[in-house]
């Protein structure tokens, strides 16, 4: 087996192992970092994973110990972010099935029980279309990204439509 390159994983934080078989196929395994914390012994990591992964050696090192450091970085930028309750909407009659943002995050989509689809504006919450159409439940939809301009929804009834 030979080490092909490192995929650095965010969350749930880890590092991918992207390596060669000696029959050519290509395989990737994970390393998960779960306990990592951004005052963590990069040092005592990088060894700990070297002695446990044949396939990391100690010429790789220092690849390892930035892949780790952005981590932590990473890690310590998330800690200053507070989440807070927005706003509630409630415009179905049903409960939904799904919530999908386009690329921007400027608007998002909700699928429900009623049948319908509900296109609504990120920054006031207020309503811009409803789009209706299927005979059953709305379990599917998705912008057409990187664009946003088109919403597809998968129904129950066996169709999917495209606005």
């Amino acid at each position: 087996m030979k080490l092909k390159r490192f995929l650095l994983r965010y969350y749930p934080p880890g590092i991918i192992l992207e390596y060669e078989q000696s029959d050519g196929a290509v395989k990737s395994k994970s390393i998960d970092l779960l306990d990592l914390r951004p005052d963590s012994d990069i040092g005592g990591l990088v060894d700990e994973i070297i002695a446990s992964e044949p396939l990391v050696t100690e010429s790789k090192a220092p690849q390892v110990t930035k892949l780790i450091a952005k981590l932590q970085q990473k890690l310590s930028q998330c800690q200053d972010r507070q989440f807070y309750l927005f706003k509630v909407l409630r415009a179905h009659i049903l409960p939904l099935t799904n919530v999908a943002f386009n690329k921007s995050g400027s608007c998002f989509i909700t699928g429900s029980y009623d049948r319908t689809c509900k296109v609504w504006s990120s920054q006031s919450g207020e309503e811009l279309h409803t789009l209706e159409g299927h005979k059953n439940v709305v379990y599917a939809i998705g912008f057409n990204n990187p664009y946003g301009d088109k919403i597809a929804t998968g129904s129950f009834d066996k169709t999917c439509r495209v606005s």
